[in-house]
């Protein structure tokens, strides 16, 4: 029973608590029969007993030697709580009746017999430990200890007596320790399963950090994508003029060069917005519903446009779908203002039936036909790719002259 070198969670304790009880139980034997019978008859036989769990204590308690002895510390334990009670046993056997009452004196005490319980004792040790292993050595080893006494002192009927009644006695150690290796089983198996759920779910969350990242950043490229694709190509186009037109009509070469750092100042903006839009430290301070109020203040502000803002206070939602909730709205409006040309724009955030949360942000733009979305352009892609990601479901209706409505709703 030496391959398992470290203990069990708890059982240092209850060896060391057994160790005290077995120390303190001989002290009050021996105080017991001095009040009873002062002589010294059995004195020298109980001091015994006490120097043999006193030492037992020295062993359990004394770290260093418990660190000395390693992988050994809990057989040689195991060992020693399965002898001396047998040991016992046998003393009870072959002395004087006064001996006899002394040993019976826990006994008394306890109401059960002294040898029984520390028998029960490294049986479960043996179990919580080393499981069905422990179980059969330590049963083993009480059968052929208890066969031993009795072929070694018992002759003939007394013998089959002392057998059949050790027998009584081991048989329901057997079943004790076979209950108590049944929980310590169920209990292993559901603190694996647990760890192994605990491990999967590390990996799953591991894996959908990495997703999001990923999704993130594709996102980000996209954006700066849209952002900046259609201003560098005519910046580049407005650069082309300017050197063909900077000789022979200065005047114009200049008005062109004005436009040139307009755009580019335009642009330096959008980058930095769509940079910042990424912290969204707003949502963290605000929440989503203040959040959603101050993107549409700062909107309007921008903009110009009229922003008509329905917000209602809701009970706080996990942080993956109010997250969710403020890009798409953030989307939805950065689009309203970039290619929509809106001078209108309303957003509502409510509850909807079946106790869904509703986004709805819908403008009076320009308007476009869905069938004409670039692939490449991140929209209503990326919109639709958070709403899935939450759980959610994203319509987006849209006709040219018509405006655009994006609705969101995500099960809470």
């Amino acid at each position: 029973m030496n391959e398992s070198p470290q203990l069990q969670a708890g059982l240092l304790r209850i060896v060391r608590q057994a160790a005290w009880l077995r120390t303190g139980l001989i002290l009050l034997g021996i105080v017991m029969y001095l009040a009873y019978d002062p002589g010294k008859s059995a004195l020298v036989l109980l001091s015994a007993f006490f120097v043999e769990r006193a030492l037992f204590v020295v062993l359990v308690s004394w770290d260093t030697l418990r660190e000395k002895l390693g992988a050994s510390f809990l057989p040689i334990v195991i060992a020693w709580l399965l002898v001396t009670p047998v040991l016992e046993i046998l003393t009870s056997i072959i002395s004087v009746d006064a001996t006899l009452r002394l040993i019976g004196i826990e006994a008394d005490v306890l109401g059960v017999s002294s040898p029984l319980i520390w028998l029960v004792v490294p049986v479960i040790i043996a179990v919580w430990q080393y499981g069905r292993r422990g179980l059969q050595i330590s049963i083993a080893a009480l059968v052929v200890e208890h066969a031993a006494v009795g072929l070694v002192v018992l002759p003939g009927l007394q013998f089959f007596t002392f057998i059949l009644n050790s027998g009584g006695r081991i048989a329901m150690l057997g079943i004790l320790g076979y209950v108590v290796m049944l929980l310590v089983e169920a209990q292993k198996k559901d603190h694996a399963a647990l760890e192994q759920a605990n491990r999967q779910l590390a990996q799953r969350a591991a894996t959908v950090e990495q997703l999001a990242e990923s999704r993130e950043r594709n996102r980000m490229a996209r954006e700066l994508h849209d952002i900046l694709a259609h201003s560098i190509t005519a910046l580049s186009l407005q650069l082309q003029a300017i050197a063909t037109l900077i000789d022979d009509e200065p005047g114009e070469a200049k008005a062109l060069l004005r436009d040139a750092q307009k755009m580019t100042h335009d642009s330096a903006n959008e980058v930095r917005r769509a940079i910042k839009s990424l912290r969204a430290t707003q949502l963290e301070d605000l929440g989503l519903p203040q959040a959603l109020r101050e993107l549409c203040r700062t909107q309007a502000e921008r903009t110009g446009a009229k922003l008509d803002c329905d917000v209602i206070s809701i009970l706080p939602l996990d942080p993956l779908t109010e997250q969710a909730v403020y890009r798409i709205a953030h989307e939805a409006l950065a689009n309203a203002e970039r290619h929509a040309s809106a001078t209108q724009v309303a957003v509502k955030l409510g509850m909807a039936p079946a106790r869904k949360l509703q986004l709805l942000i819908q403008d009076n733009g320009v308007g476009f036909d869905m069938r004409t979305i670039p692939p490449n352009h991140f929209g209503v892609i990326g919109m639709t790719e958070r709403a899935r990601d939450v759980g959610g479901a994203l319509s987006v209706k849209s006709e040219i002259g018509r405006g655009t409505k994006v609705e969101l709703e995500i099960p809470v």
